[in-house]
């Protein structure tokens, strides 16, 4: 079974991945909002400052800061609606792709042949919209924006109160995105992580499998609460097991649990096992886009 644990520990690492390399998109889109606004307050330095401070009352006598607090409005906008969009993108292939590519390791390494069923669009949209968290992850991001947009805010009103000049002004947003765009990177690793342990345990239930068991990747950043679940067995259908991914950034899985002889049911249409040699084999005969 060790194959197969570190097979299924891969993959849920190589989704990841996929799932990082993905949300650059949005990561770059903070960072070009950063410097839009960052250009645009080295613009009013320029324009109203006086020995490098600014008068607060004179930018609001002239509608200055309500025109910048509106361009803030539209590119926090611009990010979330694509971060939203992104984020939902990256969870319906993490889903798609951990529960076949589960399907293939459990067949592959069990010698028998797995029950699946086809993942479309109603499947998806089941887990993807659950609150598993109590909050789905579309409000976490319009809330994280409107953090954003109330830091932003306030951080330069108060610097510019203070006497601040640009370059310390500018140092405060580069912190502010540098902030929020760390916490949506923890968010979608949170929730590919989830969906991904969502699947597998659909595979797992198709197909009869009654015990999994908690695998944590062991290094030196691993958490102590992944160290003491590592190897510990639970109930597939046990609502008070602990959940999975237990905090951000975790790298732990549940895998099967499998005493003698595998309780895991034949498949009733090809009642035998094929021995594909690679994934793609095996999705082509399976007719898995």
């Amino acid at each position: 079974m060790d194959k197969l644990n570190n097979e299924l520990l891969n993959l849920l690492e190589d989704l990841l991945e996929q799932s990082d390399d993905s949300f650059e998109e949005v990561l770059i889109e903070y960072q070009n909002s950063r410097d839009k606004l960052k250009q645009m307050i080295a613009q009013i330095y320029m324009q109203y400052g006086i020995d490098g401070e600014l008068d607060f009352n004179q930018l609001q006598r002239t509608g200055v800061l309500k025109q910048f607090n509106e361009q803030v409005e539209e590119e926090l906008v611009k990010i979330g609606t694509l971060e939203v969009f992104t984020i939902t993108a990256i969870l319906g292939a993490a889903f798609t792709q951990s529960y076949y590519r589960s399907a293939f390791t459990l067949e592959q390494n069990l010698n028998v042949g797995i029950n699946f069923n086809r993942v479309n669009q109603s499947i998806l949209d089941e887990f993807i919209n659950q609150n598993w968290s109590k909050k789905h992850f579309s409000d976490r991001i319009w809330a994280n924006q409107n953090a954003l947009r109330k830091a932003l805010s306030t951080n330069l009103e108060k610097g510019i109160r203070n006497g601040d000049k640009l370059d310390k002004v500018a140092k405060i947003f580069d912190a502010q995105f540098k902030s929020r765009s760390s916490e949506s990177m923890r968010l979608v690793r949170t929730e590919t992580a989830k969906i991904i342990e969502e699947s597998r345990e659909k595979i797992y239930a198709e197909n009869g499998i009654g015990k999994i068991q908690w695998l944590s990747t062991l290094d030196s950043v691993t958490s102590e609460g992944c160290i003491e679940l590592d190897g510990q067995i639970f109930d597939i259908d046990d609502h008070n097991k602990p959940d999975c991914p237990r905090h951000p950034n975790c790298r732990s899985t549940y895998v099967p649990y499998l005493e003698i002889g595998t309780n895991i049911r034949k498949d009733n249409k090809t009642k035998e096992y094929i021995p594909y040699q690679n994934y793609n084999e095996w999705a082509e005969a399976n007719d898995i886009a």
